[in-house]
């Protein structure tokens, strides 16, 4: 599959209907999203794929498409799951959805799905605009579970995650500089769409 195939397939599936601001809910659109496991694409092909924070489920269903074993989404948010059953229905994928808070994932729980495959983590996290921190709870999770991580950060934030993954052990050996478009959802929003410039970071 083509990159410009994989953006028009993810574009085409359900957004959220109603985002929640305090969830930072923003549908990943699907350039960004292609571009991401795209550059992904070596590590997904053949293991197990966690999307934790799936939302609706471009990413996991995208990560599907690009011939991962296994993929499992994580959110906290009931409608979201339900959204990324539909889609991924749509895809016509197999991906297995769980409404749970990410940080409740059990490593135990995570391996006992995944077996004996590598795990691939590829998150959207939260940037904790709206609740501080936000973020951090991602990233703890996806150390604590992924043999690789694929991570988005807002590019504001780039010295505080390699500082801060290097001091938990890991190393990040590329890092891939994007934009998030972020249209106006919220009441807040002053603007019909802003490019955010976020980083994705490859964690090993």
């Amino acid at each position: 599959m083509k990159k410009k195939h994989l953006e028009i397939i993810l574009d085409q599936l359900k957004p959220h209907p109603k985002p929640k601001v305090n969830l930072e809910q923003y549908t990943i659109e699907g350039r960004l999203a292609s571009e991401i496991l795209f550059f992904a694409k070596s590590d997904i092909e053949g293991s197990a794929v966690v999307d934790l924070g799936c939302g609706t489920g471009r990413l996991a269903i995208g990560a599907k498409l690009l011939n991962a074993k296994k993929v499992i989404g994580i959110d906290i948010d009931e409608e979201s799951i339900e959204v990324a059953k539909e889609n991924a229905k749509k895809a016509n994928v197999d991906v297995d959805f769980y409404c749970m808070d990410v940080a409740d994932v059990d490593v135990n729980f995570i391996k006992e799905i995944c077996g004996d495959l590598k795990i691939v983590v590829v998150q959207n996290p939260p940037f904790g605009a709206q609740k501080r921190h936000a973020d951090r709870i991602f990233l703890d999770k996806a150390l604590e579970i992924g043999d690789v991580i694929y991570t988005i950060h807002n590019a504001a934030t780039k010295d505080f995650v390699v500082k801060y993954v290097n001091e938990k052990g890991r190393t990040i050996t590329h890092i891939f500089q994007g934009s998030f478009r972020i249209p106006h959802i919220y009441e807040f929003h002053k603007k019909e769409v802003v490019y955010i410039p976020v980083n994705i970071f490859r964690v090993v």
